[in-house]
């Protein structure tokens, strides 16, 4: 069977949980995994475990519409709190748990302002961060609450009826500095997004679902919680921390349930052929889609996984993209389910300087760019100049949504809110042109790096920097410096490496310098070499662009060092 338009055009969420509750009480919504710890978890339990949390929320002193931020660990707790504060009318918002590779200073700096924005509301956290909570909190409304507190409160509780306008949840920005901020989505939006996203995929009763994603990221939240809760359809649900240190639980996970749609960043297809043994044979043919998301999709990439687990049942066509943000809930986008991901071969120079996309010509540069599909129904997708005026088709510019499920504004920010639209379109901030009636993606406004007029894109020159030999992978940031002695911008890498200091980074700098002259033909003004874990990553694991400039920055200055011998 296929979910059509069915009930989730009309219900909340919430009624989707009830209508679960009622129909199959016992059926899986969650197969939780934690080490070597296995939970199945019903929708029976789900609404009883949340209805204690939204018990401890009311005798808190909690209010509808306030918001109960979520700062927990991998657990199903996250999962109670979450849907408990729904179910008495709050607003939750997962939010990062500090982490032991984080500096526990600049994190909870970085969280100062949300506390003040929000006001009135709660953190569920555990015991061990209420001290610290505590001193930041001084003189405002938001309570502290653990999960040993529900011991009293597992008693029944009779849900609010939610009105489809009404704030179902915030997602919060992932960067690691400045106040983040948060996408309020409505009931209704939601429901809409998993309307149209779950009939794109064609998804049927049978479908499941394994995903490591944090629940802070929209990936996560959406893809990997929200949509298989309101449809009715199982998930796998891994630690992160534990699946960077031991990828091949997803794939244990795959072939213990026949799960059909994994949703995964860039990066993470490299990880799992990095460090997964590929001469062990995996069955992982149950899979429909390897969704590449979040980050740039790299045609690449799509090569590197089918032949390293082709054997393991990976074909081409289950390989495919999605663009997605928190301000349209999840999927703008999405490939074709069942065909090979279409991908266009451009003219890299045409691109850089006339930010046109005509194919390329044997023996002069290319760029390989893979379509990110059709927008889905519901969604409407422009590219407009620099004027703000639509571009034809084959043009690039910047990406514009607008349509049925956009958000409803950034959480007590019109300033934001305002700045973000161009009449009723959302602008993305991103990149790219339409070809044949699908988006292909090519970076950033930010990244965008203009050099003696020649546009080039950050995510592609650290693509470039980290196949240079001595280079960590994964580990390289770039930059682009405003020169005013050249009117230009200076192109600055900064990359990690394993090899210790001494006469080997030289050569280090020179394998990045000469990979960049022949992929962009442009030599970089200054190479930084640095240790292991210098670079900065926001709490989603991405390099943290701003931050990592404003390091090296200081750093260089500090030292009054000239530029690295390139």
């Amino acid at each position: 069977m296929s979910f059509g338009v069915a009930n989730t055009s009309t219900e909340s969420l919430l009624q989707d949980l009830e209508r679960h509750c009622t129909e199959r009480p016992d059926a899986t919504f969650c197969h939780f995994w934690s080490g070597y710890t296995r939970e199945d978890i019903s929708f029976r339990q789900l609404k009883g475990r949340a209805g204690a949390y939204a018990n401890l929320y009311g005798e808190s002193g909690l209010r509808a519409g306030n918001i109960v931020l979520i700062m927990l660990k991998h657990s199903p707790d996250m999962y109670y709190a979450f849907i408990g504060a729904m179910l008495c009318g709050c607003i939750p918002s997962m939010m990062p748990f500090p982490s032991v590779k984080q500096d526990p200073v600049k994190y909870w700096e970085s969280h100062k302002q949300l506390f003040e924005r929000i006001g009135a509301g709660a953190i569920v956290t555990y015991s061990e961060n209420t001290k610290v909570l505590s001193d930041r909190l001084h003189g405002r409304r938001l309570r502290v609450l653990v999960p040993e507190d529900l011991a009293e409160k597992s008693y029944p509780f009779e849900a609010v009826q939610a009105r489809l306008e009404d704030v179902a949840l915030i997602q919060h920005s992932s960067g690691t500095t400045g106040l983040k901020k948060g996408v309020q989505l409505s009931y209704g939006a939601v429901a809409g997004q998993i309307m149209s996203y779950a009939a794109t995929l064609g998804l049927t009763a049978s479908d499941c679902f394994a995903s490591w994603l944090p629940l802070y990221h929209d990936m996560g939240l959406i893809a990997c919680f929200i949509m298989p809760l309101a449809l009715g359809l199982p998930v796998v649900s891994l630690d992160a921390f534990e699946w960077v240190s031991r990828p091949e639980i997803l794939f244990d996970a795959i072939q213990a349930y026949g799960c059909t749609h994994v949703w995964l960043p860039n990066f993470a297809f490299h990880h799992l052929c990095r460090t997964v043994d590929s001469e062990r044979r995996h069955l992982l043919d149950s899979v429909k889609a390897f969704i590449d998301c979040s980050e740039p999709c790299r045609a690449e990439t799509f090569d590197l996984f089918h032949e390293t687990f082709a054997s393991s049942g990976v074909a081409r066509d289950r390989l495919h993209c999605c663009y997605a943000m928190a301000e349209t809930v999840f999927a703008v986008t999405q490939t074709a389910l069942g065909e090979e991901t279409r991908e266009y071969a451009a003219d890299a120079n045409t691109l850089a300087n006339d930010h046109r996309a005509i194919p390329a010509v044997y023996g002069k540069p290319s760029r390989r760019i893979l379509s990110v599909g059709r927008v889905i129904p519901g969604l409407e997708v422009d590219i407009i100049g620099a004027d703000g005026n639509a571009l034809p088709a084959d043009h690039a510019g910047e990406i514009v949504v607008r349509g049925e499920f956009l958000f409803s504004g950034y959480y007590k920010n019109d300033a934001e809110t305002a700045k973000s639209f161009l009449r009723e379109w959302y602008r993305t901030g991103d990149t790219g042109f339409v070809h044949d009636g699908e988006l292909y993606i090519l970076g950033r406004l930010k990244e965008l790096i203009i050099v003696y007029g020649k546009n080039l894109y950050a995510t592609d020159l650290e693509y470039i920097c980290n196949r240079a030999v001595g280079v960590k992978r994964g580990r390289c940031v770039v930059f682009g410096v405003f020169n005013p002695d050249l009117g230009s911008e200076d192109v600055v890498v900064v990359a990690e490496t394993e090899i210790p200091a001494g006469p080997e980074w030289a050569t280090i700098r020179k394998n990045i310098k000469l990979e960049l002259l022949a992929g962009v033909g442009i030599p970089p003004h200054d190479i930084w070499i640095v240790e292991p874990g210098w670079l900065v990553k926001s709490t989603s694991g991405k390099i943290a662009r701003g931050e990592n400039l404003s390091k090296y920055l200081a750093e260089k200055t500090s030292r009054k060092e000239c530029p690295d011998p390139v």
